[in-house]
């Protein structure tokens, strides 16, 4: 991975195999669903926010050349996961984990997550890769009639980061606290999309391009 670190942006370090894989191919493959979320919002007795647990599930094609070149660098993927999971959270730290929690309109600091993992698994027969990540809500709050608001997206490039599934957003805890959330889809305009669509895959000055297709879910508890 030494030859993909002079590249500027966090999305060029972590996802540098994955934008040299579409480099040459042709706009209508992008843009592409290249992680699925899964957020897990976990709740005290009190009803109040004290942790997030995130699983990202790389894309099968940016997982198999990962897990290839984990293999050459470091021998076997048994030793090279942790590293490249170390390597991950260093870097995803310079941009807030990626990850966008408010409060009331008031956004969260997020501290390097307290456990975190990068395993390797199949999935319809194809390897692939997932970042886990768990987080502790400082001075955690009741969540029960407040506004809370969440985020993933790399900021600064167009990466498709999504909760795609119906259980991709789910609740822990709470006793009496009930949550249900809505997911808000990103509304850019044909002039942003076009311009997006145009990106060569190793274009850098794209800071806050990713913010502009991002997805929001809003909680609601009670």
């Amino acid at each position: 991975m030494d030859k993909f670190m002079n590249v500027k942006s966090l999305a060029h370090s972590i996802f540098a195999l994955f934008l040299l894989a579409f480099s040459s191919t042709s706009v209508q493959a992008h843009p592409h669903n290249w992680i699925d979320l899964k957020s897990r919002f976990i709740l005290d007795d009190e009803g109040r926010l004290t942790q997030v647990k995130q699983r990202w599930e790389f894309d099968d094609y940016f997982s198999m050349m990962t897990l290839a070149d984990i293999v050459t660098e470091h021998g076997s993927e048994e030793e090279g996961l942790p590293k490249m999971a170390d390597q991950m959270i260093e870097n995803l730290s310079k941009y807030g984990y990626f990850s966008v929690l408010a409060f009331e309109g008031q956004k969260l600091t997020l501290n390097k997550p307290q456990e975190y993992q990068l395993i390797a698994h199949k999935k319809d027969g194809q390897p692939i890769l997932e970042l886990q990540m768990l987080f502790d809500v400082e001075d955690s709050f009741p969540i029960r009639n407040k506004t809370i608001s969440w985020q993933v997206y790399d900021p600064t490039y167009f990466i498709a980061m999504n909760h795609t599934k119906d259980d991709s957003i789910e609740f822990i805890g709470g006793k009496a606290t009930k949550c249900a959330s809505d997911i808000k889809q990103p509304e850019p305009s044909d002039d942003l999309t076009a311009y997006a669509l145009s990106l060569d895959r190793t274009q850098k000055e794209t800071d806050g391009l990713g913010e502009k297709f991002a997805e929001t879910v809003f909680i609601h508890c009670s």
